[in-house]
C-alpha cells in the first residue's frame, strides 16, 4: 500500500484529491496538510511514501517546504499546482532543484481531458513513490564542462566520422533535472545546435526554458516554425506541436493530433533527423515513461548516427531508454553524469580534433 500525504491550501482540492486517490486500491491517504508547517509535521509523524505538493501555501511556499522536507525527512515529492504564469512554473522548477521529482498542472474539473490528466497524475505519483531519494544532491558546476575549439559549420569527413550537425534529445518523466545536468556539461561554445523534445504538462514549458537559461548559461529558447537551427543554441519543441527537421536544419511544426496521448513526440523528431541528416545526428534518450523515441533512436543508429541512452541506475523512470536498449538502438548506455561529456567528446572528435 502506498501511503500518500496531500499538501494544498484549498480544502476543496484536498477533498477532491483524497477522493480520487482513495479510489485506487494501492493508495492510502494518510493525511492532508493545508500549510507548510503542517506538512513538515505530518511528514515526520506519518512517514508517507510520497507527497503531493502545491506551489503556493499560506505560510511558506512549496519551494521552502520541499527544501526542508528533503533536508530533514527525505521523501518523494510530486508537485501538483495550478500554473497561471511563467513565474509560477519557474518556481516549480526551482523545487526540482531542491529534490522534487515531477510536477503536473492542476487540471480544471471542466477540462475536456480531465479524466486523462488525473490518470496521468495518479500514475506519476505511483511511480515516484518507488524512487529512492537522498538528503543532498551533488550539483555539477559549469566549469567542469569541456571546452571545444571553434570550427566551421560545415566540414569534410574526417576519417570514419562525419561532422555532427545536430544533437537531438528526448525526455519525459524526470527529464527537466536530467536535461539540466546534460546542458551543464556542454561548453558554452558548443559547435552544433541542440533540439529537445520534453514531455511536459501544458503551461510549464516557458518556465522550464527560463529556468534552464538562468541555471545553465546557455542560450535556451522555444523553436519557431521554419527556423533554421544555429550552433550554440538550445531549442525546445513548443507545446502541442510535433516537430521535424530538414536536411538544412530547418524546423517544421505541425499541430497534433497527439500520438498515444503525447504531443510533441520524440519519435517524430528522431525519425526525421535520421531520414534527413543521417550519420550527422547525435540522438539521446533520457529518463521517461513509455517507449516514445525508442524506435526513432534505432532509426538514427541505422543511418550511422551516434546514439546514447541513459542507464537504469540514474533514470528516474527507465521506460523510454530501457525500450531503446532492448531494441539495440543505443551505441552507448551511460549514467546521466557522463552523457554531456560524451556528447561533447563525440562532436569534438567528429570534427577531427583531439580531446
Amino acid at each position: 500500500m502506498i501511503k500518500i500525504l496531500i499538501v494544498d491550501d484549498s480544502i476543496s482540492v484536498r477533498q477532491f484529491f483524497t477522493e480520487f486517490f482513495s479510489r485506487e486500491p494501492d493508495f492510502e491517504v494518510v493525511g492532508c496538510a493545508e500549510d507548510g508547517e503542517s506538512a513538515l509535521r505530518m511528514v515526520r509523524k506519518l512517514k508517507p511514501d510520497v507527497v503531493t505538493m502545491d506551489v503556493n501555501l499560506p505560510d511558506y511556499d512549496g519551494f521552502v517546504v520541499t527544501r526542508l522536507i528533503m533536508e530533514q525527512n527525505p521523501v518523494p515529492i510530486v508537485i501538483i499546482s495550478a500554473v497561471y504564469s511563467a513565474s509560477d512554473a519557474e518556481l516549480g522548477f526551482k523545487m526540482l532543484d531542491t529534490g522534487a521529482l515531477a510536477f503536473h498542472n492542476k487540471p480544471a474539473i471542466n477540462d475536456t481531458f480531465f479524466n486523462e490528466k488525473m490518470a496521468e497524475i495518479i500514475m506519476s505519483v505511483r511511480l515516484m513513490s518507488e524512487v529512492k531519494v537522498v538528503r543532498r544532491r551533488i550539483k555539477l558546476k559549469k566549469k567542469d564542462a569541456l571546452s571545444l575549439p571553434e570550427v566551421p559549420d560545415v566540414v569534410e569527413y574526417k576519417g570514419k566520422n562525419t561532422a555532427a550537425k545536430i544533437v537531438c534529445i528526448g525526455a519525459s518523466t524526470g527529464g527537466p533535472q536530467a536535461v539540466k545536468q546534460v546542458l551543464l556539461s556542454l561548453p558554452n561554445n558548443f559547435n552544433v545546435p541542440v533540439l529537445i523534445v520534453q514531455h511536459i504538462s501544458t503551461g510549464f514549458l516557458e518556465g522550464m526554458v527560463n529556468w534552464l537559461r538562468e541555471n545553465t548559461g546557455h542560450n535556451v529558447k522555444v523553436v519557431a516554425q521554419n527556423e533554421i537551427l544555429q550552433a550554440g543554441v538550445i531549442y525546445f519543441a513548443p507545446e502541442d506541436h510535433h516537430i521535424q527537421i530538414s536536411s538544412k536544419r530547418r524546423v517544421s511544426l505541425s499541430e497534433g493530433p497527439a500520438v498515444n496521448g503525447i504531443c510533441p513526440t520524440i519519435a517524430e523528431l528522431f525519425s526525421s533527423a535520421a531520414e534527413n541528416l543521417g550519420d550527422r545526428v547525435v540522438g539521446v534518450l533520457l529518463t521517461g515513461m513509455g517507449r516514445d523515441g525508442a524506435d526513432g533512436l534505432l532509426d538514427i543508429r541505422r543511418k550511422g548516427g551516434y546514439t546514447i541512452a541513459q542507464d537504469k541506475e540514474t533514470s528516474i523512470i527507465f521506460g523510454m531508454p530501457g525500450e531503446a536498449v532492448k531494441l539495440g538502438a543505443a551505441v552507448s548506455v551511460l549514467p546521466l553524469e557522463k552523457i554531456g561529456e560524451d556528447i561533447s567528446r563525440y562532436v569534438l572528435e567528429s570534427y577531427g580534433e583531439e580531446r
